[in-house]
């Protein structure tokens, strides 16, 4: 008897184990990277540095399946600097994301930190998908909200198209609007073509404006954009309008690029974006332009060699030079950089 119990309890546990898993991944990017006009005598630095697209992380992930179609599911990651260990994101642990939630047929339901609905549409059109170099992937965060603490979110896919809807919660008392954000996308998939479109709205602004904007800001973000798959060339095109009401700080950017398939192992990534500012009765331009050569030496290592460009004008300088600006210009109107990387995804 004591056998059949204990062969039971296995059996159990087993059975359990097959119907869960749970999945440890990761990136680590590192570059060299030489930047121009970072003081205020125009001179220039070299520093080892993050990677251009991909933010150094380990993860871990996991689904259950609750029988009935019900699935629960979560996702721990954590980034860090390569170049020094330390934990990014400010230190925390799970700093990039930290979900757990239900999913079914009727879609996928997530509590905790995550990226905003509207940065992971509009990253989808955009060639770099935003990249992880500030000075290049500067409207994710400063427009899109990046990542956002007490979020929840639904979505899930009808046929060709898919439906997300965010809610991140403000926890100030006397107040459910104040430091709460809401958010909605739809995109649309067929074949070789990809359109999606985001609005979102920010209230009670601090940092996810270049870190100088009024906290008493309501941020209005809206865009809409696509790609287009034809041959060996992906094409991307995207629009974003951003505005704080309070802060007076209105922002058109219009974004296209490219990715070429040179050789199976090779490929070029372009991207351009002109953006003009309005603020306090003030215009100003910021184009900024970014190419990368990219080649994969097995599926999990590829190495890069990056180089960028901006240059700032009126509103947008005044902008650039303010304190707590992310990327500080010193006084200066416009940089390049360029690096060099190795980047292993497992």
């Amino acid at each position: 008897m004591k056998r059949l119990i204990i062969a039971s309890l296995l059996m159990g546990a087993f059975g359990a184990h097959a119907q869960s898993s749970v999945t440890v991944y990761g990136i680590v990017d590192s570059s060299v990277r030489y930047t121009t006009n970072q003081n205020a005598q125009g001179q220039g630095k070299l520093e080892q540095t993050d990677g251009i697209l991909s933010g150094s992380r380990l993860g871990f992930k996991g689904v259950e399946d609750l029988g009935g179609g019900l699935r629960a599911n979560f996702n721990l990651e954590a980034g860090f600097n390569p170049d020094t260990g330390v934990s990014g994101q400010g230190g925390r642990l799970f700093g990039r994301q930290s979900t757990v939630g239900l999913s079914g047929d009727f879609g996928n339901v997530l509590l905790g930190r995550k990226y905003t609905v509207a940065h992971e549409m509009m990253t989808s059109y955009e060639a770099m998908f935003f990249a992880n170099q500030a000075i290049v992937g500067y409207q994710g965060g400063n427009y899109t909200g990046l990542r956002q603490d007490n979020q929840i979110q639904y979505n899930n896919k009808f046929g060709a198209f898919s439906l997300a809807l965010g809610h991140t919660f403000g926890e100030q008392a006397g107040s459910t609007k104040r430091g709460s954000t809401n958010g909605a996308t739809l995109g649309y998939d067929s074949g070789p073509l990809h359109l999606g479109g985001s609005i979102q709205t920010m209230n009670g602004i601090t940092t996810e404006y270049f870190g100088v904007a009024n906290p008493a800001s309501t941020q209005k973000v809206w865009s809409f954009g696509g790609t287009y798959q034809f041959d060996r060339v992906k094409y991307y095109a995207g629009y974003t309008n951003s505005n704080l009401d309070v802060a007076d700080y209105k922002n058109k950017a219009y974004y296209v690029g490219a990715n070429i398939t040179l050789t199976p192992s090779l490929s070029l990534i372009g991207t351009y974006t002109y953006d003009k500012l309005n603020h306090a009765g003030d215009n100003g331009t910021r184009n900024m332009t970014a190419v990368m050569l990219d080649y994969f030496l097995s599926k999990r290592t590829d190495i890069y060699i990056e180089a960028d460009y901006n240059k700032f004008s009126g509103a947008w300088r005044t902008l650039a030079n303010t304190p707590g600006f992310a990327t500080p210009m010193y006084g200066n109107d416009s940089r390049f950089g360029m690096m060099v990387g190795i980047r292993h995804t497992f």
